[in-house]
């Protein structure tokens, strides 16, 4: 067994979420896995930011269900594989809100 290297453990959580990419292109995937470091969203072949671009970041709900309101956050591309992308969060705030 591997040791376990992550600064941020991993939560497994499936949300919706909207990805911005910088040419104001918005695209709605789903959450992997969450940290406080980072997610790992499902993201199709098709249209996928490249390792090292910063893509927008924020989760969809339903504020009047939940009364809760998601910031955005930035976040860069720092690893992909057949099921999507993995980001690094630039402020890492972002999961403690959830």
């Amino acid at each position: 067994m591997s040791k376990e290297l992550r600064k941020h453990p991993r939560q497994e959580i499936h949300l919706e979420v909207e990805l911005g990419f910088p040419s104001g292109e918005k695209k709605t995937v789903r959450t992997l896995d969450i940290s406080d470091g980072g997610v790992f969203l499902v993201v199709d072949k098709l249209r996928r930011p490249i390792i090292g671009e910063v893509v927008e970041v924020k989760i969809i709900n339903d504020e009047k269900e939940t009364g809760v309101e998601f910031p955005s956050n930035d976040a860069v591309v720092v690893r992909q594989d057949e099921r999507g992308i993995g980001l690094a969060f630039i402020e890492l705030d972002f999961a403690s809100d959830l």
